[in-house]
């Protein structure tokens, strides 16, 4: 496992950290626990797939996103004769 991806999964255990002490503190405020829920649930994916999340979320950002979809739909229209 790299340094950025140690760096990343660490983020995400912070960001688990900040939303289990919001949660906590919350006590049933629905205006806190929610984004504490979304919080945790984001800090969660960061500590299992490390860098991959923030690469996957500059794909779909780019105009190229769908350039794998196109290849391989292309390959089977042409497809071995």
């Amino acid at each position: 496992m790299t340094r950025r991806s140690l760096a990343w999964r660490g983020v995400g255990v912070g960001l688990f950290a900040i939303a289990t002490a919001l949660g906590i503190g919350a006590r049933g405020d629905i205006v806190l626990g929610l984004p504490a829920f979304g919080l945790a649930l984001v800090g969660i994916v960061l500590v299992v797939q490390g860098r991959r999340v923030p690469a996957a979320l500059r794909v779909e950002r780019s105009r190229h996103r769908t350039l794998a979809h196109s290849i391989r739909d292309r390959r089977r229209t042409d497809g071995p004769s």
